[in-house]
């Protein structure tokens, strides 16, 4: 057999083999589930993983009522989420709306005496609604922030989301990189209350599609499953 028909033989077979990987991958490329509620920004599956003893899920630090932070994470106040919350609230009193930070950064110290407090006043089964556990608490994460009003309210838990402030906060936190962390009617995903005041830095781009999807971090990343 000479050199020249040789050589045609193997560049013949080296194109069916490459022809049949081709239609291997597009037919496995095709055959792959989409899911338009995963990180839709980035199209990618999110990615958990722990530092530290530290939940991440796509480089957001995650906390819950089941996802806990050591005694001894203690970030302290991001000066992003800072910064960014002061554009809010310096917005907000453009529109002549009555906002302030009424709680920020929390040790898990800090929360322990929050909780006993809390207890003491409206007793464990009511509290569990709306205040987390040391080391279960978004305040120690150093993103989180509540805010209030100097207005007269009778029951701020029940008569803060009625307030401008509060339908002012659900239409625009998302523009400076806040969600409101637990929204109206999915407490059974978040664990918790609706709480209108409290704010969670994630950053504009997260913040819009939570926003947009009207979901919550655990049902958008599927933590609960």
């Amino acid at each position: 057999m000479s050199k020249k028909v040789m050589l045609s033989m193997v560049i013949l077979l080296v194109c069916v083999g490459f022809s049949f990987i081709c239609i291997v991958m597009l037919s496995n490329t095709k055959s792959q589930p989409t899911n338009d509620n995963i990180v839709k920004p980035k199209n990618a599956l999110p990615i958990k993983y722990e530092k530290n003893s530290v939940t991440y899920v796509n480089g957001h630090v995650i906390v819950n009522k089941t996802l806990a932070l050591p005694a001894k994470y203690k970030p302290g106040e991001n000066k992003i989420a800072k910064k960014q919350l002061n554009k809010l609230l310096k917005q907000a009193e453009k529109r002549n709306l009555d906002l302030k930070i009424t709680s920020g950064y929390r040790n898990f110290e800090s929360q322990s005496k929050v909780v006993d407090a809390f207890v003491e006043n409206d007793g464990e089964q009511k509290t569990a609604k709306y205040a987390a556990k040391p080391g279960h608490s978004e305040h120690q994460t150093g993103l989180a922030f509540d805010v209030g009003t100097k207005q007269s309210l009778n029951d701020f838990h029940n008569d803060f989301e009625k307030t401008k402030e509060a339908h002012w906060l659900a239409n625009h936190a998302a523009d400076y990189g806040f969600i409101i962390r637990y929204p109206k009617g999915q407490s059974q995903d978040t664990g918790y209350a609706y709480e209108p005041w409290h704010l969670r830095y994630v950053g504009p781009q997260l913040a819009k599609v939570i926003k947009e999807k009207n979901t919550n971090l655990e049902s958008y990343y599927h933590l609960n499953k």
